[in-house]
């Protein structure tokens, strides 16, 4: 520290030994690693559902869009079928019953088709909804899938630096904060 500003002054150190840099190298790598495997493990088990409960959703999710792509059919076949199904052919008798104009019996009849087309409008909506979640849902377990196939390999690079450190306890520093250096060669500097 520099007495006059206060100010920390750092000596400027001599390169480090190839044995001194691999050491601080796995030292950078194990705390990357317990960052990665912090990171991606709980992604990993959260994104992976069991096999039947992945099953039942997507069961569910394929039933409720051939429900809805029947009742689009439905509709069309209301449009088609109107003048002859059991209430609505009965349109054409109101003018003469209930005294309605022509101009507002079309009127009422197209406000009927309008909300049918409506209907089918809405419905497709909903299918392609139903389908877009069906295959994000796909995509969701296959990115559960491989995380969790990623963390695995991480495990291993873990407990394999687990066995390198063990194996190797009394070369590598206590802490990863620091790096225990080697004794120094003595020198044959006659003036020191």
């Amino acid at each position: 520290m520099d007495k006059d500003t206060g100010t920390k002054v750092f000596e400027i150190m001599e390169p480090f030994t190839l044995k001194e840099d691999l050491i601080l190298d796995f030292q950078e790598q194990k705390k990357a690693l317990a960052g990665q495997i912090d990171l991606i493990d709980p992604m990993a088990n959260n994104l992976r559902k069991p096999a039947v409960r992945r099953m039942l959703d997507t069961g569910f999710l394929i039933f409720m869009e051939v429900v809805v792509w029947a009742l689009v059919l439905c509709f069309i076949a209301f449009l088609i079928f109107m003048d002859k199904l059991y209430p609505f052919m009965y349109l054409n008798d109101l003018n003469v019953t209930a005294q309605i104009s022509d101009g507002e019996l079309q009127i009422l009849k197209g406000s009927i088709k309008g909300i049918a087309v409506l209907g089918i409008i809405f419905l497709i909506i909903i299918s392609r909804m139903l389908r877009k979640i069906r295959l994000k849902n796909n995509i969701l377990n296959f990115t559960g899938k491989n995380l969790r196939l990623l963390s695995e390999e991480l495990l291993k690079r873990k407990s394999a630096m687990n066995i390198l450190m063990e194996k190797h306890a009394k070369e590598l520093p206590a802490d990863t904060d620091t790096v225990v250096l080697p004794p120094q060669k003595p020198h044959n500097d006659t003036l020191l």
